[in-house]
């Protein structure tokens, strides 16, 4: 099942994002609780029986700069054009049941329904491949940007309209 994200699902969730990430891409309690706090219609988990299986991020954002990673946001931008995808993980024993796919589309018809232009993200650990099966074009960033997501972290775009 899919629903919205709770504050109350952020340990569950920081249990699947430590089976998914290597030690310098976790992000903290507080990171990521911001980003269900400041935006919950965009932030969903993948439950069964009670328990997380997986999670997705995603707010409002402005521009192609993404935010810093491990970093909590105080408020989104006044003016949003884009819906930013923070992070998606789903724990080993729910991938392959189609849980991504969903989840995306879920804030997907958010940000369309929003008026946003497009979708952006920050692909790491090589999940570029990943992205570009679900319609997710790389974009260019200048490297200091990306410093903060890992060595070979990609920009990457999905227009909306």
């Amino acid at each position: 099942m899919l629903r919205a994200m709770r504050a109350t699902d952020i340990d569950a969730v920081l249990a699947v994002q430590a089976q998914c990430y290597r030690d310098d891409l976790i992000e903290s309690r507080a990171a990521l609780a911001s980003r269900q706090r400041l935006s919950p219609d965009t932030c969903w988990v993948a439950e069964e029986d009670g328990h997380v299986h997986g999670y997705l991020f995603a707010h409002p954002w402005q521009g192609e700069q993404p935010p810093a990673l491990d970093t909590p946001l105080p408020a989104l931008p006044e003016h949003c054009d884009t819906l930013f995808l923070h992070d998606m993980a789903l724990s080993k024993t729910a991938r392959g049941q189609g849980l991504a796919p969903r989840l995306m589309e879920k804030v997907l018809q958010y940000a369309r329904r929003s008026g946003l232009n497009c979708a952006r993200l920050v692909a790491v650990q090589g999940a570029d491949h990943y992205w570009k099966r679900q319609g997710f074009l790389p974009y260019p960033l200048r490297p200091g940007k990306l410093a903060c997501y890992g060595q070979g972290a990609q920009g990457m775009l999905r227009a909306l309209r």
